[in-house]
């Protein structure tokens, strides 16, 4: 039998399973002989870490850290042999007399600790007090390991950064000299012996019990315990403490501070002192009650001093202040939320030996001075709260405050300088009142509100000059910013050349003031630069608008003209004049504007001539300029204006044909305003088809219904005719006619030159 043979069987046999293996792959690079060849489950073929996350049936599952998941068998195998192979060392190991003794010494002194108290002096350089301090420390030994710390106690008020100074290690002994490997050991300690610590000498003067006992099991003797050395500054301070009395009362702070500590330490209070159950029944009797005071600082006499004002507010509860200041615009002071945080305020000490005090609600109220930290304080009144509290309790009812306020400084009237000249008067102003000079700020408001608005008069001259009396002017007035600029239309065989008589500007009247809309009107009187203007016309615009405004013009204001007539009627009792008048007159009698005027001169009354265009306006003049005599007496007589009988009649079918014409002119006036050309070469093309050139009732409502395409009933477009024609004149040019539509026409209500 070969050798191959005999392995063969001989690795077949139970009894030796061991050598029963496999043949290694080319790769596993094991050499093939007894004790080298492993079994496959050996060779390590996956090299990945081991996971928890893994996928099971295409779901992702996690596995617990007590079940690994593909933990590598080689691995397992391999640390189960390092077990078995420390076993057997450990089994078979020899083991020495010094290393078991080692073994149950550290054993037996685990957690096993030597304590010692020592000090060592620290010199103290240019103090007057103390030359040196001794500073007291405590070593702690370590058995187990042979190592010490060392720590400072705490105390209090020492100015010293105490506590750890040297941490836990092995603390070399000969250091100074070079040689760092041997250490302080437990035969180095003991009481009345000093080791020195990284330059530092400690004197070791006492132990604690278990120290003691300790030296005494393994025979060592301990001496008595020393005491420490003389500290000059901490025996003065102990001297200082033994004098002072433990039962004074103490600070809150100090208080609180006790409370704190006595709640650490125990759990609960010791029994209150009598003053705590007193501050107790005042707190819960008290509680939220506060009296407010207004006080008054005056520190006037300093220099750069000023009289300051603040709120008091003493609490009952607990007999503490709190002041705040009460700030002013402009004051110059940062405003700080508490002038003086909520506290006790002491009261001034007549000597340095006199116990100190506090201020209490005995001493304050209305007129009492009070001194906190030196500023004196004037109490000058209080809310109500505080006025109740003093009646019920002390009976003071006289509690009326005091003035304290300073009397209001006169300021000082500056006078304007006269125009100088340069620029507008505005500019020469502005020079006088800043030092930065400033344009004069304008009106954007009302610039954009009233922007291409303007009164346009026909204006002569008032003069005796027989060259000046025939010319004539238009004079303009500009809303948007109150300037004025006048106009000369040239006239043949005049002898004037014309033109820009006035270049737009503010005008100032004869009181200094410039001129307001208002005080132009239709025989209105204006003084420009000493030339007299007397206006004696003006446009459609221009009426209108006054009327739409007429509480900011008088002389538009029918209710106001009427009012001043029925007014000096009745005060002079003439209502008889106008019942003659009225009698007199034949039923539908009518009036024009001149007998009107001579009517109200009769009476004592002068009316400019724009009152009385209101006047005509109201009552519907008719085409010749007339109105109704009795309709006009009986709206003097017999009360306002907007009631009379013939009004009443037809009101309610004015207010629908005012709403119609309203509706009709808001869609004409909007398309005016959109296509403005559009509608100038309709009206054009219209005129140019009439067999005269001119624009009447027939072309203005074909243009209106054809061409514009406006959708306006028949009423409505009769109503906008009844508006754009003047009754004396139904057929216009076109220029004449595109001035009327746009509100610039001086066609309408002029004064008639006879």
């Amino acid at each position: 039998m070969s050798f191959a043979t005999k392995s063969s069987s001989f690795a077949s046999n139970k009894e030796f399973s061991f050598m029963n293996t496999t043949a290694p792959s080319k790769d596993r690079k094991l050499p093939f002989l007894p004790g080298f060849t492993f079994d496959d489950k050996f060779i390590k073929e996956r090299h990945h870490k081991s996971q928890l996350l893994a996928y099971k049936n295409h779901i992702p599952v996690v596995h617990d850290y007590d079940v690994p998941v593909e933990v590598d068998e080689l691995q397992t195998e391999t640390e189960k042999l390092a077990d078995m192979l420390r076993s057997t060392t450990q089994l078979y190991k020899s083991t020495t007399t010094n290393e078991t003794k080692q073994k149950e010494n550290w054993l037996s002194l685990e957690k096993k600790v030597l304590r010692f108290y020592a000090y060592f002096k620290e010199g103290v350089h240019e103090s007057p007090v103390e030359q040196s301090r001794v500073r007291k420390c405590v070593i702690f030994y370590y058995l187990e390991d042979d190592t010490m710390h060392i720590s400072e106690p705490k105390q209090d008020n020492s100015g010293i950064p105490q506590g750890t100074l040297v941490k836990r290690h092995r603390i070399p002994r000969d250091r100074i000299q070079g040689n760092s490997n041997v250490y302080y050991t437990i035969d180095d300690l003991n009481v009345g012996r000093e080791i020195t610590v990284y330059g530092k000498t400690f004197r070791i003067v006492d132990c604690d019990a278990f120290t003691r006992d300790f030296f005494n099991g393994i025979g060592v003797e301990v001496p008595e315990p020393e005491p420490y050395p003389g500290d000059q500054y901490t025996e003065k301070r102990e001297s200082i403490q033994k004098s002072m009395n433990p039962y004074k009362t103490l600070s809150p702070m100090d208080q609180d501070l006790k409370k704190y500590m006595e709640y650490s330490f125990k759990g609960k209070r010791t029994n209150p002192s009598k003053q705590e159950k007193v501050a107790v029944q005042k707190f819960l009797a008290f509680d939220r009650q506060v009296l407010r005071f207004f006080c008054a600082w005056d520190d006037t006499e300093k220099l750069y001093g000023d009289k300051r004002f603040f709120v008091l507010e003493y609490y009952l509860s607990d007999d503490t202040m709190k002041i705040s200041e009460v700030f002013s615009a402009n004051s110059g002071y940062d405003p700080f939320p508490v002038f003086l945080k909520r506290q006790k305020v002491p009261r001034i000490k007549n000597s340095a030996n006199e116990p100190t005090t506090y201020y209490d609600e005995t001493d304050l109220g209305i007129g009492k001075r009070i001194i906190v930290f030196s500023k004196n304080f004037l109490l000058y009144d209080c809310d109500p709260f505080t006025r109740e509290f003093y009646a019920k309790k002390y009976g003071i009812t006289d509690m009326t405050p005091i003035d304290v306020k300073d009397a209001p400084k006169t300021e000082i009237q500056y006078e304007e300088p006269p125009y100088n000249g340069f620029g507008d008067e505005e500019d020469s102003l502005g020079s006088w009142k800043y030092l930065v000079i400033k344009p004069p700020k304008k009106d954007v408001k009302k610039y954009i509100e009233n922007d291409h608005k303007l009164f346009r008069y026909s204006a002569v001259l008032v003069t005796d000059k027989p060259e000046d009396k025939g010319r004539k002017f238009i004079l303009s007035y500009y809303l948007s910013d109150d300037t004025i600029s006048v106009f000369e239309p040239v006239q043949r065989n005049s002898g004037v050349i014309g033109g820009k008589f006035l270049q737009r500007s503010r005008v100032k009247n004869e009181r200094g003031e410039y001129y307001k809309a208002n005080e132009t009107f239709i025989g209105a009187t204006l003084n420009i630069n000493n030339f007299i203007f007397y206006l004696e016309e003006t446009d459609e615009f221009t009426v209108n608008y006054m009327e739409q405004n007429a509480e900011q013009f008088p002389k538009a204001n029918i209710e106001i003209i009427m009012n001043k007539i029925r007014k000096h009627v009745q005060d002079s009792s003439l209502e008889y004049k106008l019942r003659d008048a009225m009698g007199s007159a034949q039923r539908g009698a009518r009036i024009e504007m001149d007998e009107l005027r001579q009517l109200l001169q009769s009476m004592g009354l002068d009316l400019v001539e724009h009152e009385l265009i209101t006047i005509l306006r109201h009552f519907k003049a008719n085409q010749d300029g007339t109105i109704d005599l009795s309709e006009f007496i009986n709206a003097i007589t017999f009360g306002p204006v907007t009631s009379t009988r013939k009004e009443q009649a037809v009101q309610p079918q004015k207010q629908k044909d005012t709403v119609s014409f309203n509706n009709a002119y808001k869609v004409f006036n909007e398309k005016i305003s959109t296509r403005r050309l559009l509608v100038h070469d309709t009206f054009k093309v219209m005129s140019d088809k009439s067999v005269d050139g001119l624009i009447g009732e027939t072309e203005f409502k074909k243009a209106v219904q054809d061409h514009l395409k406006l959708n306006l009933s028949n009423d409505q477009v009769s109503s906008l005719v009844d508006h754009f024609f003047p009754e004396t004149k139904k057929r216009l040019t076109l220029i004449e006619f595109m001035k009327i539509i746009e509100g610039t026409s001086t066609y309408l209500y002029l004064k008639n030159n006879k």
